[in-house]
């Protein structure tokens, strides 16, 4: 196979341990990873991409059930045209979105705190106002 890699290459390309990629393969993350005649794993450029793309619905909060959903749809057929995981992606994004509001939130108020001192007296964490 033209391009093709061992899982320490993978695991050292995407900063995932080759622990990890294995449970992403046996949690049904992964898409389907061929084997060679001795059973050892055949990773392509396709798997890099694939496991750097998890890992952002990872850290941006998506659930291994989500996920798994999202593979379950690709690997079945029944969502050729996209529809459903484009959907699952678009609900996703406005859940980041929202994670990024709250924490812009929360950062205005550790940027006043810092800039007003951290005086025992001032408790205020709205983000409107000028007291702190």
């Amino acid at each position: 196979m033209i391009g093709s890699m061992g899982i320490r290459t993978v695991a050292e390309r995407t900063g995932v341990s080759p622990h990890t990629l294995r449970y992403y393969e046996d949690a049904g993350l992964m898409i389907s990873v061929p084997r060679d005649a001795g059973g050892r794993r055949v990773y392509s450029e396709d798997h890099v991409r694939w496991v750097s793309f998890l890992l952002r619905l990872r850290e941006g909060g998506m659930g291994i059930a989500q996920i798994r959903q999202y593979v379950d749809l690709l690997r079945s057929g029944t969502d050729r045209d996209g529809a459903q995981r484009r959907e699952m992606l678009r609900a996703h994004r406005a859940e980041v979105r929202s994670m990024v509001d709250r924490l812009t939130e929360h950062l205005e108020v550790l940027d006043r705190k810092v800039a007003k001192g951290c005086a025992p007296n001032h408790f205020d964490t709205s983000t409107e106002g000028e007291q702190d």
